[in-house]
């Protein structure tokens, strides 16, 4: 209902916030003006306070078509503070020549630092001020080699550095290649170790296995004799001629037995030297 005459207020609204923002730059630069600038500053100053009371004249217009009585009364307060702001700004424009002027500070011309206005010197203070330029400049410029020269010389130093830790690298490099060699040259040492260790435990099964063997017949001659427990007499399964042999008989087939074995056994013997 009340947006439209809202619209309005805030447009004049807004032209006044311009105007005084307007007034507010001319303020701080009129104290470095001229008398012709002041002048023209002082009549801009005149056409915005009649803007600016002009358009707070409209707003009092505007602001009683309200419908709604929250919206008059912001609008009211509103129209006051401008008023006064209107009121500040007059007074303070008019005072504007009463505030007194700070003298200009004296600058040095030859100080090449300082902010000189070079309109406000003669030739020879122009010529003076210059040469102070290029002293100045030839005394950056020396600085400036020497840097560079300083620079250099520490380039120097670090390239010889960098070749010292390269020649470290490469003796580095050197020792690591060795001890590949060592390494690769131990694990084949290592691997024909194990090689040997199997073999030498391949020889000890073998031995231990004919041992056995050899105990094993020892046993079997010792406990296989006849139902008399003659030692190692064979029996004669083609007839019974052999049962009725004399004692001498027997000896004489003791002694076969003995030589027998002990044939084998010196067989056995030879085989485990081979071996061993």
């Amino acid at each position: 209902m009340d947006n439209n005459s809202i619209s309005i207020l805030k447009d004049y609204q807004t032209s006044i916030e311009k105007s005084f923002n307007k007034i507010d730059s001319k303020i701080n630069s009129y104290s470095k003006a001229t008398k012709a600038e002041k002048k023209a500053i002082k009549n801009i100053f005149e056409t915005e306070l009649k803007h600016i009371d002009k358009n707070i004249k409209l707003m009092e217009a505007e602001y009683p078509t309200l419908k709604i009585q929250e919206n008059m009364d912001k609008w009211e307060e509103t129209i006051s503070s401008l008023k006064s702001n209107l009121k500040k700004y007059n007074k303070k424009i008019n005072n504007l020549d009463t505030i007194p002027v700070e003298e200009p500070e004296i600058v040095n011309h030859l100080d090449v630092d300082a902010k000189v206005d070079l309109n406000q010197l003669n030739a020879q203070q122009v010529m003076d001020r210059g040469d102070e330029i290029v002293k100045e400049d030839k005394n950056i410029i020396s600085g400036m080699v020497k840097t560079v020269h300083g620079d250099v010389g520490t380039m120097k130093e670090v390239n010889i550095k960098l070749n010292e830790q390269n020649e470290k690298l490469e003796n580095a490099d050197a020792d690591l290649k060795e001890i590949d060699f060592s390494i690769d040259r131990a694990r084949r040492k290592i691997t024909s170790m194990f090689k040997l260790y199997a073999s030498d435990k391949c020889i000890t099964c073998l031995i231990v296995v004919i041992l056995i063997i050899i105990v094993t017949i020892i046993i079997v001659s010792a406990c296989g004799g006849d139902n008399k427990n003659n030692f190692n007499v064979p029996h004669d399964i083609f007839g019974s001629n052999i049962k009725n042999n004399t004692d001498s008989n027997s000896t004489s087939s003791f002694a076969c037995s003995l030589t027998s074995k002990f044939n084998i056994l010196n067989l056995i013997s030879l085989i485990l030297l081979y071996l061993s």
